[in-house]
């Protein structure tokens, strides 16, 4: 395959797609919400080439007039850490240009990427992006693992998932090995996109040979269940690297988290080689299911028709602790009116007695937010406080001892539940002094454990 990797990025700009169920929008601070995702390609036996995607919603970036049109802009700047130590640096801008402002549509979202040059190993990839109109920014980091691309074994890339992939022998953005690719970062997938395509890489086949290979994909759900197979792709071995493209339907797929899984066979030689991927599916018709209406729902419709898009996104913000990764994701991705019917199901599902009026689960967690925030709150909201995440998850503790500070002593606080794991405590200390208590210690399961705690109590 000819490649023009460069040592960091290639040049930049920005594509659009509109969604028409697939809305964005931005979260209730002065946080600007995108997505953003990678993929690793061989360069050499030791180096891979990452690719950097982002999405950001076009809707969610001010607009600023220039004469007869309206621009708006926005930078990218990406890292990759390896400790403490930036291996790489890179900024870079992307503009978008409308006639009028009515054109700016949700479900419009405005793409770029980047690639970089990695040797293998253990990095972070932090992204923050920033709106250069309105100064809104974000920031998000993801794990990036780089294995060594050994020689005489077959191998697959990562899957690349795309929002459209077609032939393409312009020098665009989004052009790869005479294809066009316009990632998807979001992984997310429903009506609007009922298409999950794919582009991989394949390495090392037996070439030359007069033999084939074969490349079989299928679906799984979240608990492992085969949902959805694709029929084995047979064909001839025509180089020892070719490129790997494929396309989804996912039409009778229900909304939720699905695993992609792609294998590739080497006739000739035996080899073997698998890689799998996670995407989502949603769609609002799911969510707004009869099933969502129960009795116990009914009582809760209400109450949010009279929220607004900050008050319903900063409700969902405090089910950070009991939200799952699917949840989350697709909560972020909704119009306004979505996220109304979405609230409703969330708590439906966890509502301990569906058929009362009342959902006492849902009393419960958001009366807990609410003391969180009237008690713990300073720089930040209470629910967000290490002392308000404790009492979201665990619940009020049993007994609470208060120690007030004295002139070699900081306060403390040490809550003691005994309903758990046999007896447990959380020991909270204002380290900085602002009435902000830090947990330093605690005895229960998968929580920081600290036996030396009580040195945090010693003025310094």
């Amino acid at each position: 395959m000819k490649k023009s990797w460069l040592a960091y990025s290639w040049r930049l700009t920005f594509a659009s797609l509109f969604l028409p169920v697939i809305s964005f929008c931005a979260s209730v601070d002065s946080t600007l919400t995108f997505d953003f995702d990678f993929a690793r390609f061989r360069l050499n036996d030791s180096t891979a080439v990452v690719e950097v995607y982002i999405a950001v919603p076009r809707n969610r970036l001010k607009f600023a007039e220039d004469g007869t049109l309206w621009r708006g802009s926005f930078m990218s700047r990406v890292s990759i850490l390896a400790g403490d130590s930036a291996l790489i640096r890179h900024n870079w801008g992307a503009e978008n240009v409308a006639h009028h402002l009515d054109e700016i549509k949700p479900g419009q979202l405005l793409f770029t990427q980047a690639q970089f040059q990695v040797p293998a190993g253990e990095y972070n990839i932090a992204v923050r992006i920033e709106d250069e109109n309105s100064r809104m920014s974000g920031s998000k980091v993801l794990r990036l693992s780089v294995q060594p691309f050994l020689q005489s074994k077959l191998l697959l890339s990562d899957l690349q998932l795309a929002s459209i992939i077609s032939k393409d022998s312009s020098a665009s953005l989004f052009h790869k090995n005479n294809f066009k690719v316009v990632p998807n970062p979001s992984a997310l997938y429903g009506t609007g996109m009922p298409m999950v395509y794919t582009y991989a890489e394949i390495y090392d086949l037996s070439f030359p040979s007069d033999s084939t290979y074969e490349v079989s994909y299928r679906v799984m759900d979240g608990s492992g269940r085969v949902m959805k197979t694709s029929p084995a792709k047979r064909r001839p071995i025509l180089g020892s690297s070719l490129v790997e493209i494929n396309a989804l339907n996912i039409a009778t797929l229900h909304s939720g988290s699905y695993t992609l899984e792609a294998r590739v066979e080497d006739h000739h030689s035996g080899q073997q080689a698998l890689v799998t991927r996670k995407f989502f599916v949603y769609r609002e018709a799911d969510v707004a299911a009869p099933e969502a209406r129960s009795y116990g729902a009914e009582a809760i419709v209400e109450s949010y028709r009279s929220l607004s898009l900050a008050e319903l996104d900063e409700e969902f913000a405090a089910t950070r602790y009991i939200a799952d990764e699917e949840e989350k994701k697709i909560f972020g991705s909704l119009s306004e009116d979505a996220k109304r019917d979405f609230l409703v199901r969330f708590w439906t599902r966890r509502d301990r007695s569906p058929e009362t009026a009342r959902n006492e689960f849902r009393e419960d967690y958001l009366g807990r937010v609410e003391h969180a925030n009237k008690n713990f709150s300073g720089l930040r909201n209470g629910w967000k406080t290490d002392m308000g995440r404790v009492l979201l998850i665990y619940g009020f503790p049993s007994e609470i001892e208060r120690t007030p500070s004295s002139g070699e002593s900081r306060a403390s606080q040490v809550w003691k539940y005994f309903e758990i794991e046999g007896g447990v405590e959380f020991d909270f200390v204002d380290v900085k002094g602002w009435g902000n208590y830090e947990l330093v210690n605690s005895t229960a399961r998968n929580e920081l454990q600290d036996p030396n705690w009580e040195r945090w109590l010693q003025v310094q």
